[in-house]
């Protein structure tokens, strides 16, 4: 059995399919993908960069589920787990309220857009990850990287992808910045699950907001650090300062 990373995207109705990848001792790169369950069936195996291959499931909703065993029949093992001889079929996922994202990229967008776009985009979460403390890793360009151990959909290509209510506000406001970001001829949608479009101002998002448990008051700090809502002012300092000059 040899050891793969295994990857899960799970559609709107909770079903869900999956897809492995390992780098073979010669360099080439194995995958195997199929419907979640005890086996992955179709297998391809090529000369390509494993990590550009896992990123670009990534920008397309696939979440990292972990590392497993699979053996050349595709059946699959977890660590510490024996493989059984007749598997037990495995049950639907549960679904999981989630929030839905495209981004399309016009012919007429240029290199140098979508690179400035990325840059903006790393800025923001920069800045929101010094405000808060949060990890930040893996930027490169056209790849603003990863923040609270989630990582912020490209800007080179289009993509599409969901996020879970269950993994936080923050992923939220990084693609509402994203969305308010965009050059001309790129489009980033983000709708619910009933097809409903957000858009890019939270005083008009709060029911969106409740389904993260969370409200405009709570987020305007993050806000803020992303450009989403303006900085308040602080009415006594602001007071102080002026009579400080008067004087």
């Amino acid at each position: 059995m040899e050891e793969y990373d295994l990857y899960r995207f799970t559609h709107p109705d909770g079903s869900s399919k999956d897809w492995a990848i390992r780098r073979n001792a010669d360099g080439r790169i194995t995958t195997r993908w199929g419907r979640t369950g005890p086996t992955l069936p179709q297998v391809g195996t090529r000369h390509q960069d494993k990590t550009a291959l896992e990123n670009a499931k990534r920008r397309k909703g696939y979440l990292h589920v972990g590392k497993v065993l699979i053996d050349d029949h595709g059946r699959i093992q977890s660590f510490g787990n024996d493989v059984q001889d007749e598997p037990a079929p495995s049950q639907p996922a549960a679904r999981k309220e989630a929030l839905y994202w495209r981004i399309k990229i016009g012919g007429s967008a240029t290199r140098e857009q979508l690179l400035e776009w990325g840059k903006a985009v790393t800025g923001a979460a920069d800045r929101l990850g010094t405000a808060f403390g949060l990890d930040r890793s893996e930027r490169a360009d056209f790849e603003p990287g990863v923040i609270a151990h989630w990582r912020i959909p490209g800007t080179g290509a289009s993509g599409a992808g969901q996020i879970g209510l269950d993994q936080g506000v923050i992923p939220l406001l990084i693609l509402m910045t994203m969305k308010r970001l965009a050059p001309d001829d790129v489009s980033v949608s983000l709708a619910t699950e009933d097809g409903v479009e957000i858009g890019t101002d939270l005083r008009k998002e709060i029911q969106v907001l409740e389904g993260f448990g969370t409200d405009l008051e709570s987020v305007r700090p993050m806000a803020e650090a992303l450009g989403l809502l303006p900085p308040r002012i602080n009415l006594a300092e602001a007071i102080q300062t002026n009579q400080d000059c008067w004087f």
